[in-house]
């Protein structure tokens, strides 16, 4: 069997919702021919915040066997964070300075440096262990770096795989960036041209994504591996975790970001709560607590009595909220191209009725029309008629009925895109 070293800096027990996408690697690929060796940094588990993302943690090197993939969890040492507590750093302006000329020397994302973090004991390790291939996924870009190193050096085929751009913005209509921005993405580009040459296979999570890589580098072979959900956990939380019949749930489980349109959500969940007794109702926003103005704007402009704004929890309780609600909400991103968080597949495995607001007019839709398993709202008025409907319906049934067609669903699990992937791998 031919072996993978991947290389990620999120792995679980970290509680972000990238993590699963290569734990998904890790536990599938060898029953498609592939033995996977994923090397990660220490996680306690219990980071919920970007500073715990970011954080130090020194426990040495382990590397563990599972049934189906080896561990390797190295120390981090979070230097950046040493020199931003120097008196000289204090100032943004003297930050900013320090950023780009980090980025400048091909330091990039030095808050997330996996690439000095794994560099020295990989290729010690590539020397006394043999590997067929070398995947690294990013975000942070500098795990290309460290791959393509490595693939220079050992001579093996390197796969790149993109969970975000460098910059998502680029996916946005009439984009306009800073003077700051665009140097930044200047120098990433730079960089990632010189990475990716020695790519023999591009991966991204959308075809618009896929797309803005392919500019940086054409030569690559490139495919689409959606984020998903893990198929025999979703089934039984849906079974173990019905919604409740005294309660009409409506729930958003992630994060809600500063530039994402929200007026619909908010405007239309207004119209939708005027006739309304509150004690039948509960509106949960799990996870959404790490933009201050985006909780701020949620917990003012809805009724407090059945609005819960709360802090990232386990993804295991994550799971449990989604399967005990009516209504799976996702914010769409109008005016974007090709952006789907790993949430909206992780909604499809909930089986519940999901609703977007606003349409993006792209990949949600897309991914609703194909698995009817919810519906669209783009005004406030439309988001509180597919409420009222829901509502009625569960005052009088107890229940919501779910049309959403398994086969469809079927192709977003993890399982299904993880052996899309081996296959295209052992063809390099």
């Amino acid at each position: 069997m031919k072996k993978i070293l991947i290389a990620s800096y999120y792995f679980p027990p970290c509680n972000v919702v990238s993590a699963p996408r290569v734990k998904s690697f890790a536990e599938n690929f060898k029953e498609h021919g592939l033995y996977p060796i994923v090397v990660t940094r220490h996680w306690k588990g219990d980071e919920i915040s970007t500073e715990g993302y970011e954080g130090e943690n020194l426990a040495p090197p382990t590397v563990t066997k599972y049934d189906n993939f080896t561990l390797i969890q190295l120390p981090y040492r979070a230097q950046l964070n040493r020199i931003y507590h120097r008196p000289f750093f204090a100032t943004k302006a003297s930050k900013l300075l320090l950023y780009l000329f980090l980025y400048a020397v091909g330091n990039i994302n030095p808050k997330c440096n996996a690439f000095d973090c794994f560099s020295d004991y990989l290729h010690e390790y590539l020397r006394e262990t043999q590997v067929d291939y070398i995947l690294a996924t990013g975000f942070p870009m500098n795990t290309f770096k460290l791959a393509h190193r490595l693939a220079k050096e050992f001579d093996k085929p390197f796969i790149a795989d993109f969970r975000d751009l460098w910059d998502n913005n680029l996916l946005a209509d009439n984009y306009q960036p800073s003077l700051v921005v665009r140097l930044q993405n200047f120098i990433y580009e730079f960089y990632l041209r010189t990475w990716l040459k020695s790519a023999s296979l591009i991966t991204s999570v959308s075809l618009p994504l896929a797309d803005e890589v392919r500019r940086l580098a054409p030569h690559a072979k490139s495919l689409v591996i959606t984020n998903g959900f893990e198929r025999e956990l979703f089934a039984q939380a849906s079974q173990n975790f019905p919604p409740p019949t005294n309660k009409f749930i409506f729930s958003v489980i992630g994060t809600l970001k500063p530039n994402q349109d929200l007026s619909v959500m908010l405007d239309g969940l207004k119209l939708f709560l005027t006739d309304k007794n509150l004690a039948d109702i509960d509106l949960n926003f799990i996870g959404t607590t790490e933009f201050k103005d985006v909780a701020e704007l949620i917990e003012n402009g809805l009724p407090p009595a059945c609005t819960r704004v709360s802090d990232r929890i386990p993804r295991e309780s994550a799971i449990e909220h989604m399967c005990r609600s009516h209504v799976l909400f996702y914010a769409g991103w109008r005016g974007h191209r090709g952006i789907a968080s790993g949430k909206i597949y992780e909604y499809l495995g909930a089986r519940r009725n999901i609703l977007i607001a606003p349409n993006d007019k792209d990949v949600l839709e897309r991914i609703i029309v194909e698995t009817a398993a919810g519906k669209i709202a783009d005004s406030a008025q439309e988001l509180a008629d597919i409420m009222n409907a829901w509502f009625v319906e569960w005052k009088l049934t107890g229940k919501l009925e779910y049309g959403g067609v398994a086969k469809q669903i079927e192709n977003y699990t993890r399982e299904r895109q993880a052996e899309k992937l081996a296959t295209e791998i052992l063809k390099l």
